[in-house]
């Protein structure tokens, strides 16, 4: 008794396995996507034609139009800045302070935050600017 095999190509496309490629993809995509979040503090940052996004987590330094100021979207005394300056820089050691301003406040007021974190210290700092979109 003789039992004979017969080779059959496959003419089906299995698109089961390419969903679920595709949806691997997807998910690839959004775990590895950074997404930037800005403070909830409503001020206008002055523009530059050379703005760039830093990623890295930053120490956020906020002084809007009333002249409050904010240190990681907290609300924060003016006498208690440098202290307070001083727990977030030790907790992160390498990340930069970042200085935001709302473009009607005077030049005083940003240089007094940056001799602030230079007090606290900050050994590396910026101002955020709006990327002008030409």
């Amino acid at each position: 008794m003789r039992v004979s095999v017969k080779k059959k190509a496959i003419t089906s496309v299995a698109l089961i396995s390419m969903t679920d490629v595709v949806f691997l993809l997807l998910i690839f995509l959004l775990i590895t996507s950074n997404f930037i979040s800005f403070t909830g503090i409503n001020i206008d940052v002055p523009t530059s034609k050379n703005a760039h996004t830093n990623i890295n987590r930053n120490i956020s330094l906020t002084i809007n139009d009333n002249e409050e100021i904010y240190l990681n979207d907290i609300l924060i005394k003016k006498e208690n800045l440098i202290e307070a300056l001083k727990k977030e820089i030790q907790k992160n050691p390498e990340a930069p302070v970042m200085i935001q301003a709302d473009q009607s406040i005077a030049l005083q007021k940003v240089i007094e935050l940056i001799d602030a974190a230079k007090s606290a210290g900050s050994i590396k700092f910026f101002i955020a600017a709006q990327l002008i979109e030409e």
